[in-house]
């Protein structure tokens, strides 16, 4: 008997009924958890309050000693936390407007490669070419239409294509260009070095011949006359 009251000593029992309920570790076990459940309460209504306070604009009151003991372990506090903060709109780079285009100039259609292999074979210093080109540049940069070259014989014929007409000739003569153009340009040419006119464009064409070693703004000029007036002089 004495033993059964020994051990009862350690349950707690019902007054009333006098039924066992829990041990008594059991039981301050679960007291423990009651007072951090009530103490935890406390924590969250007091960050709710700080959270209030914060949105509202109001300052923060400081907590106890206690509270922030135990908000340490639980629940952070309102100036810990991280508030989400939506990312500013990115505002779209603006790509400067491209500068406008300069209008290209009609490009001059390139000298044929047999032309440019026969002027090679007769001056292999390449110097007369190079002084044909130039001629031919001015011409497509200065007349008001389209210039052509073609070559039979070795001699070039200078065409204004849209009259579909010949208006000088030019081929390579003792070392220097011979240019032949129609007589009505004599007397624009006299000062300068007259010559003989080759027999294949003799027989087919009235013309003079001028000789010249580089690029003479007199014959530049007759032959852009020349290119204007084709078709017109023989009419």
């Amino acid at each position: 008997m004495r033993e059964k009251e020994k051990k009862a000593k350690g349950f707690l029992y019902a007054k009333d009924a006098k039924i066992l309920q829990l041990s008594y570790a059991q039981y301050k076990g679960l007291m423990k958890k009651v007072e951090e459940a009530e103490e935890i309460q406390k924590v969250k209504a007091t960050v709710l309050a700080e959270l209030q306070a914060f949105l509202s604009g109001k300052p923060v009151a400081k907590r106890s000693a206690k509270a922030a003991a135990a908000a340490k372990k639980k629940i952070p506090s309102i100036s810990d936390l991280h508030l989400y903060e939506p990312p500013l709109p990115k505002t779209k780079k603006e790509e400067p407007a491209p500068a406008p285009q300069a209008t290209d100039a009609p490009k001059i259609p390139p000298i044929k490669k047999e032309i440019s292999k026969h002027f090679n074979e007769v001056d292999e210093s390449g110097r007369l070419f190079s002084v044909f080109k130039q001629y031919y540049t001015c011409l497509n940069d200065a007349c008001g239409g389209m210039m052509r070259v073609t070559m039979k014989d070795g001699i070039c014929s200078l065409w204004n294509y849209d009259e579909w007409e010949e208006f000088a000739f030019v081929d390579i003569f003792e070392g220097k260009l011979r240019i032949a153009v129609d007589p009505a340009y004599t007397d624009d040419l006299k000062s300068l070095s007259l010559c003989e006119v080759p027999r294949l464009i003799a027989t087919r064409h009235n013309v003079i011949c001028v000789q010249v070693d580089g690029l003479n703004n007199q014959v530049l000029e007759v032959l852009i006359r020349a290119f204007n007036e084709a078709g017109k002089l023989a009419k």
